[in-house]
C-alpha cells in the first residue's frame, strides 16, 4: 500500500456559497455498528459475497484531537455513551493500543484525521508550538490529515507548511518552537501531509494544499488498486475567529467535491471517500443516526453517487450510520467526536478488476478509545516526557511588575490589565513594519468569551507558591491574556472608531444601560459624559489620538483582535474594515512584549476621562485585586 498524493491544485476565482443547511432526510437508516443491515439482521455480508471477488481496505480515522493526548479533563468529554453504556475514553497511549489491535492481520489498513489536530489549548502541547502532538501522531502512524480550521490559527505558510510539515523552525529555535522532542531530536516535522479542495488563495484560485490524495492498495499479485480521498474545510475558515487568513476564501462544499469526484473518476479512480473538516449531529449513541442534521447530512444526500464514505469532523460529535444518496444508495456518514475519544473504522470491499466499492458490502462503526487495554508504552512515554517539560515551560521566568496588574474596572469601564491588552495589540502589529495608528481591546465583550483569563497578572506568587512576589512566569502570561485569536492590523474610519467608542454604553429594552469596555491603547485618549444618552457620552472633540484630534473622515490603522474585528464580540462598529493584515496570535504576542519589556508596572486608567468631573472607584461588583495567583 502506497501513498499517491495529487500535486496539481485546482483552480477557481469564484466562491459559490450554500444556504442554510437542508435537514436530513427520514430515509437515513439507523444501522447501529454497520453500514449494511443484512436482511436477518445480522451484520454480515450476504451469503453469495465471495471474499475472492473483493479487497478489503480499512480506513481508520480521528478528528478534533486539539492537542489532548491526555484524557480530557473538560467537562463531560471524557464520557461517550455506547449502545446505551457510558463509557471512560480519552488520551494517546490508549489510542494507539487500541489502534494496533484494530490494525492487526489488516494489510490494506489506512489512519488519518478530520483535522484539527492541534492549535487546541491544553497549555503543555499548545506553548511548545504543538510539536507534542506531531510527534504523538508521528508515533501513531497518522497517514495524512484534512485542514481543520484550527491548522489555520497561526500564520500560512510559515506554520502549517514551513514548521508542521517540513519541521522549520517558527520563530527562534529552541525558545518559540524546534524543541527537542522525546529522543532528544530537534523537532523535524509531520510524517504525513494536509489537504483541502476548498480553501484557496483569492488572487490566484489555486488551493493552499493539494486538494486530495490518493492510496493505492495491495489487491493481490503484485497489482494495486486506487483509494482517493477529498479533502473538505469547514467553509468560514478563511473568515474565522481564530483562523482569520486574509488573501484566503473558502468555496462551497457541493460543486467542489463533485468537481473533485469527476476528475477523480477520470484518472481511473473508482473509489472514493470525503474527509471533511464539517460535520452535524445525530444523537448521542456513538454508533447510531438519531435525527441526523447538519451540513454534513445534507452534502451526503446531495453530492456524487461516486463518493463511498463521508468522514466528518469539526462539530465535535458522535454518531455512525446511512444516509442515501442522489440515488437511493446508502453510503455511512461518521464522526468521531473529539479529544480522542473514538476511532472510526470502516471496511470498504473493492471489487478486485475494476476497483469499486461494493457499497452494500460496507461497514462502519465508531471504537470508544476505552482505558480496558494496557497504554502503549511508547506513546505513553512520549506524552509523559512532554508533561514535564510543560511543567518547566510554565515555570519560566519571563519578566517582572511593580504591583498588580488587574481586570478590576472604574467607572468607565478601564482596567490595567485591559489597557495592558490594547498596548500589546498595538506594539505587536507594528513589529510587523504595519503603521497602526491605535489599537482597540474588548476587555468586557458583550457576547463571547473574553481574552482576559482569572484577575490578571498579580505580584503574589502562583498556584505553585513557586516564583518570587513580582515575578512573572511564562504560564501566568500565557494563561492571563489570549485564547488563541490573531492580532489583525485593518484599515477604519474616524467614524467607525467615535461609534465603536460610544457604542460602549448600550441601553437595554427595560431602560437599563450596559457597559461593554473597548479598551484603547496608550497613545488615545478621550472624555466621557455619563449624564448624556448612551450613544452620545463620548465627547466627539475630545477623542485624541497620538495628541491629534481624530477626525471622523479620514482614515486610520487599527489593531485588534480578530474576534472583535469580524463581530463575533458583539462589537459591530469596524464592520467593512479593510486591508486586513495578519500579525501575531495573542498569546504568542503578549509572551514577545514582555521579552521586550522585562519590567512592567500598571498602566494608569485614565486614558477615558470624565467630562467635567473626577474618576470615582471601582464599578460596584468588579473584580478587584486578590491576592492570589
Amino acid at each position: 500500500m502506497e501513498l499517491d498524493p495529487d500535486p496539481n491544485r485546482v483552480s477557481r476565482r469564484t466562491v459559490l456559497r450554500t444556504g442554510a443547511a437542508l435537514a436530513a432526510t427520514a430515509a437515513a437508516t439507523q444501522v447501529g455498528t454497520t453500514a449494511y443491515a443484512s436482511p436477518n439482521g445480522q451484520d454480515q455480508a450476504p451469503a453469495d459475497a465471495d471474499p475472492n471477488n473483493y479487497v478489503d481496505v480499512q480506513l481508520l480515522s480521528i478528528t478534533d484531537l486539539h492537542g489532548y493526548l491526555q484524557p480530557t479533563d473538560v467537562s463531560g468529554y471524557n464520557l461517550v455513551t455506547d449502545r446505551g453504556e457510558q463509557k471512560v475514553v480519552g488520551g494517546a497511549a490508549y489510542l494507539a493500543a487500541h489502534l494496533k489491535r484494530l490494525r492487526a492481520g489488516r494489510r490494506n489498513s489506512i489512519f488519518f484525521s478530520a483535522g484539527d489536530n492541534f492549535s487546541g489549548w491544553p497549555f503543555t502541547v499548545d506553548s511548545h508550538a504543538n510539536e507534542p502532538t506531531v510527534e504523538v501522531l508521528n508515533a501513531l502512524g497518522l497517514q495524512f490529515s484534512t485542514v481543520g480550521n484550527h491548522e489555520l490559527d497561526q500564520r500560512f505558510p510559515e506554520f502549517l507548511i514551513e514548521h508542521m510539515e517540513k519541521g522549520k523552525p517558527y520563530g527562534v529555535a529552541g525558545r518559540d518552537s524546534s524543541f527537542a522532542d522525546s529522543t532528544g531530536k530537534r523537532f523535524g516535522g509531520a510524517n504525513f501531509a494536509f489537504y483541502t479542495s476548498n480553501v484557496v488563495f483569492n488572487d490566484s484560485g489555486l488551493t493552499i494544499v493539494p486538494p486530495y490524495n490518493i492510496v493505492r492498495v495491495d489487491a493481490g499479485n503484485g497489482t494495486t488498486l486506487p483509494v482517493a480521498f477529498i479533502h473538505l474545510t469547514v467553509t468560514d475558515t478563511a473568515t474565522g475567529s481564530t483562523s482569520y487568513q486574509p488573501g484566503m476564501l473558502c468555496l462551497d462544499h457541493l460543486s467542489t467535491v463533485n468537481r473533485m469526484a469527476a476528475q477523480l473518476k477520470s484518472r481511473g479512480v473508482n473509489a472514493i471517500v470525503v474527509v471533511m473538516h464539517e460535520g452535524g449531529t445525530a444523537g448521542k449513541d456513538i454508533n447510531g443516526l438519531t435525527n441526523p442534521s447538519g451540513p454534513c447530512f445534507t452534502l451526503a444526500q446531495q453530492a456524487s453517487p461516486d463518493i463511498s464514505a463521508f468522514v466528518t469532523g469539526h462539530w465535535h460529535a458522535v454518531f455512525n450510520g446511512m444516509i442515501p444518496g442522489p440515488d437511493g444508495v446508502p453510503r455511512p456518514v461518521v464522526e468521531a467526536g473529539l479529544h480522542g475519544q473514538m476511532i472510526n473504522e470502516i471496511t470498504l470491499k473493492l471489487d478486485r478488476t475494476t476497483g469499486e466499492v461494493v457499497k452494500d458490502l460496507t461497514t462502519s462503526t465508531n471504537h470508544a478509545n476505552t482505558h480496558d487495554v494496557a497504554p502503549d508504552p511508547q506513546v505513553q512515554q512520549i506524552v509523559n516526557y512532554w508533561v514535564d517539560e510543560g511543567v518547566k515551560r510554565y515555570n519560566i521566568p519571563l519578566a517582572t511588575q511593580s504591583k498588580d496588574i488587574t481586570r478590576a474596572r472604574n467607572n468607565l469601564g478601564e482596567s490595567s490589565m485591559g489597557n495592558l491588552a490594547a498596548d500589546v495589540l498595538y506594539w505587536d502589529a507594528r513589529q510587523d513594519g504595519d503603521a497602526v495608528d491605535l489599537a482597540v481591546f474588548a476587555a468586557a465583550p458583550r457576547k463571547g468569551s473574553v481574552a482576559l483569563a482569572g484577575d490578571g497578572l498579580l505580584e503574589a506568587p502562583g498556584p505553585s507558591g513557586d516564583d518570587a512576589r513580582g515575578q512573572i512566569l511564562f504560564g501566568e502570561a500565557w494563561n492571563a491574556f489570549g485564547y488563541g485569536n490573531p492580532v489583525l492590523g485593518v484599515t477604519v474610519t474616524g467614524q467607525q472608531i467615535l461609534t465603536a467608542l460610544q457604542d460602549q454604553w448600550q441601553q437595554a429594552a427595560n431602560g437599563a444601560v450596559t457597559l461593554a469596555p473597548l479598551a484603547v491603547s496608550a497613545n488615545v485618549s478621550y472624555d466621557v459624559d455619563l449624564t448624556a444618552a448612551p450613544g452620545h457620552r463620548v465627547v466627539p472633540d475630545s477623542i485624541m489620538i497620538k495628541d491629534t484630534a481624530l477626525q471622523l473622515d479620514r482614515d486610520y490603522r487599527l489593531a485588534g483582535l480578530a474576534y472583535t474585528l469580524i463581530e463575533a464580540d458583539g462589537t459591530t462598529a469596524f464592520h467593512g474594515f479593510r486591508d486586513p493584515v495578519r500579525h501575531d496570535r495573542d498569546r504568542e504576542a503578549f509572551i514577545a512584549y514582555l521579552r521586550a519589556h522585562p519590567h512592567i508596572d500598571p498602566p494608569p486608567t485614565n486614558r477615558a476621562r470624565p467630562a467635567g468631573g473626577t474618576m470615582t472607584g471601582a464599578m460596584p461588583g468588579a473584580m478587584t485585586g486578590v491576592q492570589h495567583g
